[in-house]
C-alpha cells in the first residue's frame, strides 16, 4: 500500500541516489566551469541533509523526540537553503549559506518554547513556510538568471513550482485540519498526495540538478565550436552555417554584402615584431571588427589574417562606409599598441552578389576583390557586383558604379 511511509523511503533513496551521483560528478567530472563545481558540491549536500532529515522524520515514535522532531526539521531546513544556495552558485549569484543557517536555528530557537514545540499547527505552518519560501526563490532564480537559455533550469524551476503547491497543500490541511471537519476527513489522502507530488518534483528535480552543468557544458563546447579561440570572432563555420541560414530565410530578389580583409604584410609583421605582436595584431582586429558592426552584420575569421563581413540588407555605399571605419579604428589600435612602431593597413574586397547565389560564391568573388586590392598597394578597397535576374534597385546600382570607380 502506498502510505506515508512508503513515500518517505523512496524519497530518502531517491535523496541518497542524487548525493551519491553529485559527490561522484564533484570529484571525477573534470570538463566543467567553476560555478558548475561549486554547485554540484552544493546540490550534493544539500540532497544528503535532506535524505537524513527524511529518514529521521521517518523513524518518528521510535527514536527521541530531540532527533525525529529538533535535528530531523533542522537538517531537512538547511538541505532546502543549500539547495537554493547550490543554484545560486550555478548562476554566479551570492549563495547566502547564512540563510540557510538562521533558517535552521530560528527553528532550534523556537523548539524551545513549550507552547511552540507542542503545536502541531506552528511546527507545520513554520517549516512549511520556510521551505516554500526556500523553494519558490529556487524557482526565481532559474528563470530570472538563465541569460544562456538553459532548457533544464526551466524544468527545475517548474518541479519547484509542484513541490511549493505540495508544501503549501501539507501546510493549510496539517495546521488547520484539527479546525475544520472536511480538512481532518480528508487529511490521510491530502497528506498521501502531498508527498507523492513531492517525491515526483524531488525525482524531477534531482535529475534537473545533473542536467543543468551537462547542458551547460554542452552549449560551452557547441560555442567554441563556432568560434576563433585568438580573436574571438565567429569561425569559418560558424560564417557558412550563417549565410546558408540567410539564403533560405531571403527570397531570390534579395542581394549579400561580404566584406573581405586581409591584412597587408601580415607576414612582415609577425618576422619584424614576433608572432606575439602577429597575434595581438589578429586580437585587435577582431576587436575593432566586434566594436564597428552595423544591425545585421556578422565578422567571422576565415583563417589566418583573412577576415570576412556577412551584411544583411547592406547596400556597397554602406559596406564601403563600414570598411573606412574598420580599417581607421584599427589603424589606430595598432599604432597605439606599438607606440607608433607597426602602421597596419588593411586590403578590402567587398561583392555584392544575388543571395540565391550562396556563400561559396560570394566569397569567391570577395576574395578576387580583395586579391585587385591586393594588386593597387596597400590600404586598397575594390567593389565587384555579379549580375542578376533581378538588379537591385535604381540607388545601389548608381551608388555601386560609383564607388566601383573610385577606390579607396
Amino acid at each position: 500500500m502506498l502510505d506515508a511511509k512508503t513515500i518517505l523511503f523512496s524519497l530518502v533513496v531517491a535523496e541518497l541516489t542524487a548525493s551519491a551521483v553529485l559527490c561522484f560528478l564533484f570529484f571525477f567530472w573534470k570538463h566543467r566551469d567553476s560555478a558548475g563545481n561549486v554547485s554540484v558540491g552544493l546540490w550534493s549536500v544539500a540532497f544528503l541533509f535532506g535524505a537524513i532529515g527524511t529518514c529521521l522524520l521517518s523513524l518518528r515514535g521510535t527514536l527521541p523526540d530531540a532527533i525525529t522532531l529538533l535535528l530531523a526539521n533542522f537538517l531537512i531546513l538547511f538541505g532546502t537553503g543549500i539547495r537554493r544556495s547550490g543554484v545560486a552558485a550555478f548562476f554566479q549569484k551570492p549563495k547566502l549559506f547564512w540563510v540557510a543557517g538562521l533558517a535552521g536555528a530560528v527553528w532550534l530557537g523556537l523548539c524551545q518554547i513549550p507552547e511552540f514545540r507542542q503545536s502541531l499547527s506552528y511546527r507545520v505552518s513554520y517549516n512549511q513556510s520556510v521551505m516554500i519560501l526556500f523553494i519558490l526563490w529556487t524557482a526565481i532564480i532559474c528563470l530570472r538568471s538563465n541569460t544562456e537559455k538553459l532548457v533544464t533550469p526551466k524544468i527545475y524551476a517548474f518541479s519547484a513550482g509542484l513541490e511549493a503547491t505540495a508544501h503549501f497543500s501539507l501546510m493549510i490541511c496539517l495546521s488547520l485540519g484539527a479546525s475544520n471537519e472536511f480538512l481532518e476527513a480528508i487529511k490521510g489522502y491530502v497528506v498521501t498526495i502531498a508527498l507523492l507530488v513531492i517525491l515526483v518534483s524531488m525525482v524531477l528535480c534531482m535529475f534537473t540538478s545533473l542536467s543543468m552543468p551537462i547542458e551547460r557544458s554542452l552549449l560551452q563546447f557547441k560555442t567554441k565550436a563556432y568560434l576563433d579561440s585568438l580573436t574571438g570572432l565567429p569561425n569559418r563555420r560558424a560564417i557558412f552555417e550563417h549565410a546558408e541560414a540567410l539564403k533560405r530565410r531571403l527570397t531570390g530578389a534579395d542581394f549579400l554584402t561580404v566584406i573581405r580583409f586581409d591584412i597587408d604584410d601580415f607576414k612582415l609583421i609577425n618576422d619584424t615584431f614576433g608572432h606575439a605582436m602577429g597575434d595581438c595584431v589578429l586580437r585587435m582586429f577582431g576587436s575593432v571588427c566586434r566594436d564597428t558592426q552595423l544591425v545585421n552584420t556578422v565578422a567571422g575569421r576565415l583563417g589566418g589574417d583573412e577576415f570576412a563581413i556577412l551584411c544583411q540588407g547592406i547596400g556597397p555605399k554602406q559596406a564601403k562606409h563600414l570598411v573606412v571605419q574598420i580599417k581607421q579604428r584599427f589603424a589606430d589600435a595598432c599604432l597605439q599598441a606599438t607606440n607608433g612602431d607597426a602602421q597596419v593597413s588593411l586590403s578590402a574586397g567587398i561583392s555584392y552578389v544575388p543571395v540565391k547565389r550562396g556563400i561559396d560564391e560570394a566569397l569567391e568573388v570577395a576574395d578576387k576583390a580583395t586579391y585587385e586590392a591586393k594588386n593597387r598597394g596597400r590600404g586598397q578597397t575594390v567593389i565587384i557586383a555579379l549580375p542578376a535576374d533581378k538588379l537591385p534597385e535604381k540607388n545601389d546600382q548608381q551608388n555601386f558604379m560609383q564607388l566601383h570607380s573610385g577606390l579607396a
